[in-house]
């Protein structure tokens, strides 16, 4: 593999490239050890984290003027060919890790998902181009790649939301905590109140059914193949969220997906849409 760091062996992304194609996982593992790396340098100390992403800022810019230096990076100069999708869309993570930084909080459902986009949906618009293979992605490959990164995301953020609010990061909108009559200063003291654990399952269930109805963004079923990948990282991440829901009294305690129905999810996802 080009990164054990972006997905290693036994992840969510491990198993969704594993069943991609042969030829596109190089690429497809490039991109998530660029994501993994940028999102360890956001979670450094501020000076180091803001050193670290100032570096990768300069070697994508490096990349799309042809002169890598990082083994990562020089595995995805391929994609500079590329008219309708091409590595500049890496910038939009490091935007995304600049948010997460500063802990920017976000007003509405639509500020997050304008954060998701740059935090997952830019690359998994990567991903799917690379599925794509030498043809133009086509306008619902787009849009289930946007959706995709924005359900992922978000599973993330339910999945670490009392661990991200111990950090100072809070993802859920404040107009949304505001409708529950919870004050936003008090949620880590509050993690158990009533009404927050209905605003998080009413999320996980709308989540839930974003990522079940995902395929149908897909209308031909040569493009729900070519976007295999995609379809068994979204089946997953609704195992994920079904993990959310059983351990959602526990703050303590972090929501996983079991080894063996990982790998069976992923396997039968895959041969549904091959």
């Amino acid at each position: 593999m080009t990164s054990e760091r972006g997905a290693p062996r036994g992840s969510l992304r491990f198993f969704a490239v594993l069943f991609a194609p042969r030829v596109a996982r190089p690429l497809l593992e490039a991109l998530y050890g660029i994501d993994a790396e940028i999102r360890a340098s956001a979670d450094a100390a501020h000076d180091v984290a803001h050193t670290r992403l100032q570096w990768w800022r300069a070697e994508i810019d490096r990349l799309l003027g042809g002169h890598p230096t990082h083994p990562l990076t020089v595995a995805l100069v391929p994609l500079r060919g590329r008219r309708d999708c091409g590595p500049e869309l890496l910038h939009e993570i490091l935007v995304a890790a600049d948010l997460d930084l500063a802990a920017l909080t976000y007003r509405n459902w639509t500020e997050l998902d304008a954060y998701c986009f740059r935090a997952a949906g830019a690359l998994q618009t990567l991903a799917a181009a690379v599925l794509a293979g030498e043809r133009p992605l086509s306008a619902s490959e787009r849009e289930f790649a946007r959706r995709l990164g924005r359900a992922q995301r978000q599973a993330e953020m339910l999945r670490d939301f009392h661990h991200d609010l111990a950090r100072g990061r809070l993802y859920l909108p404040l107009e949304a905590i505001a409708e529950t009559g919870v004050d936003p200063a008090t949620l880590q003291a509050r993690a158990d109140d009533p009404a927050l654990s209905e605003l998080l399952a009413r999320w996980r269930d709308r989540l839930a059914n974003d990522l079940a109805t995902l395929p149908d963004v897909l209308p031909s079923r040569d493009e729900r193949a070519s976007q295999r990948h995609g379809l068994v990282l979204a089946a997953l991440h609704e195992r994920l969220l079904e993990s959310t829901a059983r351990t959602a009294g526990d703050s303590r305690q972090r929501a996983e997906v079991a080894p063996l129905t990982r790998l069976w999810t992923a396997w039968r996802t895959a041969v549904k849409h091959a």
